[in-house]
């Protein structure tokens, strides 16, 4: 783990807390090394920032990692909704495809 780069992430996240995409570098760096704490700034960010579609499918893919398939399915199905809201075809498709990999 780089520990200046995660000092940086969460410094962003708390100068500019409104920012999702401070969080969602935060979780993403948390991936590599600390699982529980990037589900937990995945669950912030999907809470409080649900119109955020590129954190879905890394949200999706950590709950599988770590066996929580039901939460992973609910992550997707969420995700694939507010991404078709905003006609995100990628990020639909992407989306369908993780869940036709663990369904």
């Amino acid at each position: 783990m780089n520990s200046e780069r995660l000092k940086a992430l969460k410094r962003f996240a708390s100068e500019d807390p409104e920012d999702p995409f401070n969080h969602y570098a935060l979780a993403l760096e948390w991936m590599k090394t600390d699982p529980a704490k990037a589900d937990q700034t995945f669950d912030f960010l999907l809470a409080r920032f649900p119109t955020y579609v590129p954190a879905y499918y890394q949200a999706a893919c950590l709950k599988i990692s770590l066996n929580m398939t039901d939460e992973a399915v609910r992550i997707i199905e969420t995700g694939t909704v507010e991404a078709g809201r905003q006609k995100s075809t990628k990020a639909v498709n992407e989306l369908r495809s993780l869940l036709d990999e663990i369904a």
